[in-house]
């Protein structure tokens, strides 16, 4: 079409030229003057140099519009598919073209594992199993039941085999979470992704066959973790004492749940703290790194921007596949997301008495009631200061519930979304209030109450808490159940706790003011949440935050997961990315 507009301009020009009063009716008899002959050859030469220049201008617009990947929104004709339009070569390596992020289709889908497990033996997945995460970039093709050609070895016998895969993406990011599993040979030491006789060498771990307790409460990824009162709560709530006996350790941790936190980046002294606690046994701290694509010959859009936020489902489902066979029950939860068994002492026998009515259950789907709470600390704003029964008293309930976390029985779930998974049976739902009736296998049941205290909003003692100008809501009297002894039993533990003299010395250091949390609202507001909170009517992209600024504090260090990236040579249609040997890292 530019072209068409640049020739119209020419014609213009030359009609110019010619339909002035240049044009001239001589006589035959009367002869042309040399003035007049001098005149005529200056306007031809003129006309022609005009010419000239339109052409050398034209030449080298199109030439530049050809070398770059950055281009203007051009309207083309509706009835031309995309195969019909004319698509500008593209150069290897990251491609900036903001308006086709959901329609531009590249030569090679790129994929990147975050991780891939072997098991021996499975309740789900058979014996001899491979289950792997990954990210797969899902507009060049679809990609919902995609399979993979995977090669497994064990230095004496090698089997091919086809991986299929279901993914948990939403539709408005290029990139989508998936899980693949397939059978491979036995007592497996190399694992390779295979395509067209191409093969790339892919990390694997084993499964874990044994848990620190029955229940797992899989953490979503922190990064700028700097809200260490949140942490206390949910860390000594799931972990409220009780003695288990059998197969897991005779220990008393009350409501046994075990926290597996995923990290991407964290305040210095928290990360200390939390390590802490790790050495305790009430948590397990794990990496969840930024992808990169190390090398590649072909184009590629930034996964960590086009996918939804921050890969939380991705996280989920490696926190899944890790614990598959060894966990009775687990638990997707955020930081803030803090589940108080109402009917019995632990979670287990609240989840087990859950399933005990609707066995066939898939999952338990518990909402998420707002809650608003202030962080009691006072001027020396330091751990020693944290009181939980303080704490649990300034809590106040919305009437507003979110949409929920489920918990899961790992043997019925290979994958799952943030909030569910989206391969469970999209058909009938059991309601614990309406009672509605079962006809399904696979369904997901509904608990109404206890709800999960969502704790998204802490109001600070001593500041501005500009948030609520914002995240306008209505708070009231606490409305869940949280019995007085429990209180007073977190309360005690978290004395102990303090006792530790490394704990003693890292008190001092924590953040006593929140810097970050009002950045991260501000880019979730913008990003997604400004309609669920001024009902703001907007077009939404990709829920995620990635591209906001972030600074580093002087006075706070962070700590960052961090690994060696590699990428395997080209391939198609899929062409592999992975990490190796992940640490924790003070440099960005």
């Amino acid at each position: 079409m530019k072209l068409l507009i640049e020739h119209q301009k020419l014609d213009n020009i030359v009609e110019d030229v010619f339909i002035e009063p240049q044009i001239l009716y001589i006589p035959s008899e009367e002869p042309l003057s040399p003035r007049r002959i001098q005149m005529i050859k200056r306007r031809k030469v003129m006309l022609i140099f005009i010419i000239l220049l339109i052409i050398f201008l034209f030449y080298n617009s199109f030439k530049a519009m050809n070398e770059t990947i950055h281009f203007e929104t051009i309207e083309s004709d509706p009835d031309l598919s995309n195969e019909e339009e004319l698509e500008t070569p593209l150069k290897p390596g990251i491609l900036i073209d903001p308006t086709r992020k959901l329609t531009r289709k590249l030569p090679v889908s790129h994929v990147y594992v975050t991780s891939a497990y072997y098991y021996p033996i499975s309740k789900s997945l058979g014996s001899n199993a491979i289950a792997m995460a990954m990210v797969v970039d899902s507009i060049n093709f679809n990609v919902d039941n995609a399979t993979y050609n995977v090669v497994g070895s064990n230095g004496t016998h090698t089997i091919s085999s086809i991986a299929t895969s279901q993914t948990e993406g939403v539709p408005t990011c290029r990139y989508t979470p998936a899980m693949a599993k397939t059978k491979t040979v036995e007592n497996i030491t190399k694992l390779e992704m295979e395509s067209n006789g191409v093969r790339v060498e892919i990390p694997f771990k084993m499964a874990r066959y044994t848990a620190p307790k029955p229940v797992i409460i899989c953490i979503s990824p922190q990064f700028v973790a700097e809200q260490w009162q949140i942490f206390l709560m949910h860390v000594h709530v799931a972990n409220r004492w009780v003695l288990f006996l059998g197969s897991f350790k005779n220990t008393s941790y009350r409501f046994g749940g075990h926290l597996h936190i995923y990290l991407t980046s964290i305040i210095e002294s928290f990360f200390e703290l939390m390590k802490e606690y790790e050495r305790e046994g009430y948590l397990t701290l794990d990496f969840w790194l930024r992808m990169k694509f190390e090398h590649t010959t072909t184009p590629y859009f930034e996964p960590n921007e086009n996918i939804e936020w921050r890969n939380q489902a991705g996280a989920q489902t490696d926190c899944l596949l890790q614990y598959k066979e060894a966990a009775e029950y687990i638990a997707f939860f955020d930081m803030d997301d803090i589940l108080f068994p109402k009917n019995y002492p632990t979670y287990l026998e609240e989840f087990s008495a859950e399933w005990a009515l609707q066995p066939d259950a898939t999952s338990v789907f518990y909402g998420r009631r707002e809650h608003e709470f202030v962080k009691v600390y006072f001027p020396a704003e330091t751990l020693s200061q944290f009181s939980f029964i303080e704490l649990v008293r300034s809590l106040r309930s919305s009437p507003t519930v979110k949409r929920g976390k489920v918990v899961v029985k790992p043997d019925r779930y290979n994958s799952t979304w943030i909030h569910f998974s989206n391969n469970e049976s999209e058909g009938t739902r059991y309601d614990i209030v309406s009672k509605f009736p079962i006809n399904l296998n696979c369904f997901r049941r509904t608990i109404d109450n206890p709800t999960l205290i969502h704790v998204q909003r802490p109001l600070q003692k001593h500041g501005n808490n500009n948030i609520t100008k914002v995240w306008k809501m209505k708070f009231g009297p606490l409305n869940e159940t949280i019995r007085d002894h429990d209180v007073k039993g977190i309360e005690e533990d978290i004395e102990r706790i303090r006792r530790i003299s490394k704990v003693s010395e890292i008190a001092p250091r924590l953040p006593s003011s929140d810097f970050y949390l009002p950045i991260v609202f501000k880019c979730y507001y913008d990003a997604f949440y400004d309609n669920a909170f001024d009902h703001r009517k907007g077009k939404h992209g990709c829920p995620n935050a990635d591209t906001c600024a972030l600074p580093q504090r002087e006075e706070y260090k962070c700590v960052h997961s961090h690994a060696k990236y590699f990428s395997g040579p080209h391939m198609k249609p899929f062409t592999f990315h992975f990490a190796k040997n992940s640490f924790w890292s003070k440099n960005i």
